[in-house]
């Protein structure tokens, strides 16, 4: 594709600048992004942006130097390999490293770009949005939120002979319906816009905003809670942010540190780093050296099975390279078999949990997190969401939380991390003992 020729011409002209390096690496990206940004049931901005950005990094030694620009004029780029290598020469050497990893066969990737997405114009994005509009209208309620349109273009290359490059595609709508004293969240991430179902997504979300007109008290403690597919990503980073090879061998502060082989979650979970499945447009190679992404198993029907690894800590421990940042970069839960209004259902007396924010893992060995819920917590009685609730500081060991826990039917991709890369595809996720620690005095 174009932009990837362009990726891979500019990595080359950098590393070409370079080559009185011992060893030199570069990685472009092109973002080519659009908004449709609406509240109160109105556009309130359109934009575009098309961004280019030139990381190299620069090794004398074991000593290294990292600059990144925007500017990929032939000067910028003169100015970019001196300033690098100026910082390998300051810095003392990292004597972790051994080497950048070498070329090898990367896996073809499957279908990643779409035209709907890729051609979709500001006409296309108001299109989508009509349907939220007349929906929260019919319900006087008012609507935050976005819909995106993206095409992303990434290209590795070093001075070993890598080269990789990807282009994907990615849309998403983010929706808040919002009430006088209440609120219902929704969402939509896919690499088809195609696939986006406006009407659905408001449906679901004025639903929530509609249960009750004040947000009501409940006292703290456990809860038997559903969590929708964003509470339960975020929920997750306490696993995920310790499975890397790094946490696991050396750092020894991971919750997978002598447990791995063993069963310490329900069998109804098995998590898989998969870049493949269709929901992602995501690369089939390390984004950070350009190394190849192998597909694991991390996590086999309860049983921990795998940590992940890079170039750099494969290096360093003598460990196979799975092609990965410190973390599983493409994590999959497989599906349960009942629908989420089944597992809603299936509680006398519980909570369901639409979304959380300023997550922290606050003890990694037992995986345990803490954060806010927003957007939306509402209480289940007798298997129906009766009223909506204040929100609530939460903290829990994701090992136990994990070890009774049934999944809904339905996969879904959840907000994609645009500094990371990170994304994960889940179900929603009803956990039999969810610790509610504090009410907040917000709604």
């Amino acid at each position: 594709m174009r932009d990837q020729d362009r990726a891979l011409s500019l990595a080359e002209q950098v590393l070409k600048a370079a080559a009185g390096a011992d060893q030199a690496q570069v990685t472009v990206t092109i973002s080519d992004a659009s908004y449709a940004r609406f509240a109160r049931n109105y556009i309130v901005q359109n934009l575009g942006s098309v961004s280019t950005q030139i990381t190299l990094t620069y090794y004398a030694g074991k000593k290294s130097g990292s600059i990144s620009t925007d500017d990929a004029s032939p000067a910028s780029i003169a100015r970019v390999v001196a300033a690098a290598r100026d910082i390998a020469q300051r810095v003392p050497p990292d004597n972790g490293f051994v080497s950048l990893p070498k070329p090898a066969a990367i896996a073809p990737a499957g279908r990643s770009y779409y035209a709907a997405t890729a051609d979709a114009t500001a006409d296309d994005r108001v299109e989508k949005l009509l349907p939220i509009f007349a929906r929260m209208k019919s319900s006087q309620l008012s609507s935050s939120g976005f819909t995106t349109t993206q095409i992303n273009t990434v290209a590795v290359a070093n001075s070993l002979g890598v080269r990789a490059a990807f282009t994907g595609t990615m849309s998403g709508l983010q929706l808040k319906a919002i009430a006088e004293r209440t609120s219902g969240f929704a969402e939509f991430y896919a690499p088809d816009y195609s696939g986006l179902d406006p009407a659905a997504v408001a449906e679901r979300a004025a639903t929530k905003a509609t249960i009750s007109r004040e947000p009501a008290n409940l006292a703290p403690g456990d809860y038997t809670v559903v969590l929708e597919p964003s509470a339960f990503a975020a929920a997750l980073k306490a696993l995920t942010e310790g499975m890397g090879a790094d946490s696991v061998l050396e750092d020894k502060d991971s919750w997978m540190v002598g447990r791995i082989g063993r069963r310490l979650f329900s069998p109804n979970v098995t998590l898989r780093d998969d870049w493949s499945h269709p929901l992602f447009a995501n690369a089939p190679f390390n984004v950070n050296d350009g190394a190849p992404t192998k597909k694991l198993t991390l996590i086999d029907r309860g049983v921990l099975e795998h940590y992940v690894s890079g170039t750099y800590s494969a290096n360093k421990y003598h460990v196979p390279n799975t092609g990965h940042p410190n973390f599983p970069a493409n994590g999959v839960v497989e599906p349960g078999t009942k629908s989420r209004e089944a597992l809603v259902a299936s509680i006398e007396r519980g909570v369901l949990i639409s979304r959380t924010w300023y997550e922290r893992v606050v003890d990694p060995r037992q995986a345990t997190i803490t954060g806010n819920t927003r957007d939306g917590v509402y209480l289940i009685e007798n298997g129906t969401l009766t009223k909506t609730l204040k929100n609530f500081r939460y903290f829990v060991s994701m090992i136990d939380a994990l070890k009774d826990v049934e999944l809904s039917n339905v996969q879904v991709l959840t907000e994609p991390d645009s500094d990371t890369g990170y994304s994960t595809v889940l179900p929603d996720a009803k956990l039999a003992k969810y610790h509610l620690a504090a009410q907040t005095s917000f709604a």
